[in-house]
């Protein structure tokens, strides 16, 4: 219907039909809106003028041509939010500290019953709520909502806040959300809307049964497709279980246990990808899921296929259930073996005095080069950056881990980081100042050249079979003892104070590093009866008589095998300093020994070489 003063105009030609009905509604007093510049009452026409004049929020009495006007303005119903804004910002202010869920559902009245966080923020700022007190007006707010049942306030910003038609409870809302979500993804949210709000729940056991029951029969259905997700939602549910302590896991529903029996062969990469909760929760039901000790290779196997939280978190797991003795044989295994990530790599220097002492050592860094090496021939750096970077930029790592290295493995290992490609100049030289800090002997071996090719230790037979009576007394009977020793002392009550299980704990650190020296002492051993020993040096298997220059006292050694050595007898270890000092002399030849002030020596001549011989 087109207004006779506007039919004028339009009967002129000065304004078209259309135009005329649109203008013949926005009479002095309506509310409109322009898309620049925001809503408005008009105040006044001029028709000789063609011109009308719009109050807008912040520029009153904007002039428009009536024919711009018709075609840019939208008229606004006076029970609109916005109208409302304009007329009667006073109340609606009042209204925001008074009754912040009316104001919210007349904004979303206002707006088809749907506004995302932001869209509400842009209608109240700053003309009903100064943008500075927005936040804590909201926090407020959403509170004064959860009394309300017709408004859904969403659990993430950016989903939609919801004006309800019906007046259905919260708790009936969340679950139709849940049981008409389609998808993993879509359910996993819906499920925390519910768990975050629980409390609207006036009966958890009855109103839950239904989302517990479609999430069992979704997991059934889905997980062979979607095994990550699918994990993601039985942990949830665990969790929301948890949170309601009247509930039950109910009878017939998939158990998170069921599901890893079922996926096993699938998990390692489903489960490395989990957030850090979830994945402590999953290990943590494997003695559950595998029968008897399964569990434990279980998740030995876990360890070189998945990342560096899940490294972590099996090795506590193992730990926890007194299973240190068996990660540590694992591990030595795996470094030997060179079937390492470098997640684990990285794992066991950052645990070299906790969890992995017993397997820190030089074979450790030999794997550690191995693993850069093999990178660097691949085209890397891939994944060995973190390593690259562990290994130069932790200055006590190398250090800690030559201490009790043999002297021919640490030349060894000195001459693979010298040599090697993977790292520069710089780093190399970083690296062996550290060597040389912790083994100051090594700068004159360094200088000395070549390194020898036999890295062997020479023992005798008794001393070898007695290291390895030693080891298998350790493996079959000390370690298992301590292993039953901590088992007994969890039972004694809080392990804070437990001086038994710290007591036991400790000794179970001290069983296993020796474990791992004899292992690679043992691997290294040649034995002898000395029987071949040269008498025109001073050598191994050899009797020695030497003279002191000064005062000409008389002393004679034995030098035999690394670990035959007795002072008391007078036989010393070809390894010691005084046998050092001598090997390879003649008769007749003087040489320095080493004495108990290190900056002192002793002069001695040698005065005769005969062959040892094994007593009758």
């Amino acid at each position: 219907m087109i207004i006779p003063e506007v039919e004028k105009l339009v009967k002129a030609g000065k304004i078209s039909q259309s135009d005329g009905e649109k203008l013949s509604r926005l009479t002095v007093g309506v509310f409109c809106q322009h898309k620049s510049w925001g809503a408005g009452r008009v105040k006044e026409w001029d028709l000789l003028a063609d011109r009308m004049a719009i109050d807008f929020e912040g520029k009153p009495g904007h002039a428009m041509k009536l024919s711009f006007a018709a075609g840019s303005l939208d008229v606004l119903p006076p029970e609109h939010f916005l109208s409302r804004r304009v007329g009667e910002l006073s109340a609606l202010q009042k209204m925001a500290k008074s009754d912040p869920a009316a104001l919210v559902s007349l904004a979303l009245e206002s707006h088809g019953s749907s506004l995302t966080l932001d869209q509400l923020e842009q209608l109240l700022t700053p003309q009903v709520i100064p943008a500075a007190s927005y936040k804590s007006w909201w926090i407020a707010a959403k509170k004064a909502l959860k009394s309300t049942r017709h408004i859904v306030v969403p659990v993430k910003r950016t989903e939609p806040l919801v004006l309800r038609a019906s007046d259905r409870s919260h708790a009936d809302t969340m679950v139709g959300n849940f049981l008409a979500a389609r998808d993993l993804k879509s359910k996993m949210s819906a499920l925390a809307s519910i768990r975050k709000d629980l409390d609207l729940f006036q009966a958890p056991v009855v109103e839950l049964a239904p989302v517990l029951e479609d999430i069992s029969n979704t997991v059934r259905k889905a997980w062979k497709l979607h095994l990550k997700g699918s994990l993601q939602l039985l942990l949830a549910r665990d969790e929301l279980l948890e949170s309601v302590s009247e509930v039950q896991f109910p009878a017939g529903n998939m158990a998170l246990v069921e599901l890893l029996r079922e996926a096993r062969p699938m998990l390692p990469p489903a489960v490395n990808s989990l957030p850090a909760a979830m994945l402590t929760r999953v290990y943590q039901a494997f003695p559950a899921a595998f029968p008897e000790r399964e569990w434990v290779q279980e998740a030995l196997a876990h360890i070189t296929k998945t990342g560096g939280r899940a490294v972590g978190e099996l090795a506590s797991l193992l730990d926890a259930n007194d299973e240190l003795d068996v990660l540590a044989d694992f591990l030595k295994k795996a470094v030997r073996n060179r079937r390492l990530s470098t997640d684990l790599l990285i794992w066991m220097c950052q645990e070299r005095a906790g969890l992995a002492e017993s397997v820190f050592d030089l074979d450790l860094g030999n794997s550690i080069i191995d693993a850069l090496v093999a990178d660097h021939v691949a085209g890397g750096p891939k994944k060995t950056g973190r390593l690259h970077d562990a290994m130069s930029d932790d200055a006590g790592l190398v250090g800690e881990m030559i201490v009790d290295a043999d002297e021919d493995e640490l030349r060894r290992f000195a001459r693979r980081i010298l040599n090697t490609p993977v790292l520069d100049e710089l780093t190399r030289r970083s690296l062996m100042g550290r060597i040389i800090k912790a083994r100051p002997e090594m700068e004159q071996i360094m200088e000395e050249g070549a390194v020898t090719q036999d890295a062997s230790l020479i023992v005798s037979w008794e001393s070898l079979e007695k290291r390895k009576l030693d080891l298998e007394d350790l493996v079959k009977h000390k370690i298992p003892q301590n292993k039953k020793d901590i088992q007994i002392a969890r039972e004694y009550g809080d392990l804070r104070e437990n001086f038994e299980y710290k007591s036991a704990r400790q000794q179970q650190a001290v069983l296993l590093r020796m474990q791992s020296k004899y292992e690679r002492e043992l691997r290294h051993a040649r034995g002898t009866d000395f029987t071949d020993a040269k008498t025109d040096t001073v050598g191994i298997g050899t009797i020695v008589d030497l003279e002191d220059v000064s005062s000409g006292a008389r002393v004679t050694y034995t030098i035999l095998g690394a670990w035959d050595g007795d002072p008391t007898q007078h036989i010393l270890s070809y390894l010691s300093g005084v046998a050092k000092a001598i090997i390879g002399k003649a008769a007749g030849t003087e040489a320095d020994l080493p004495t108990e002030n290190l900056s002192v020596t002793q002069k001695v001549r040698i005065t005769g070489i005969r062959a040892f011989k094994q007593p009758a």
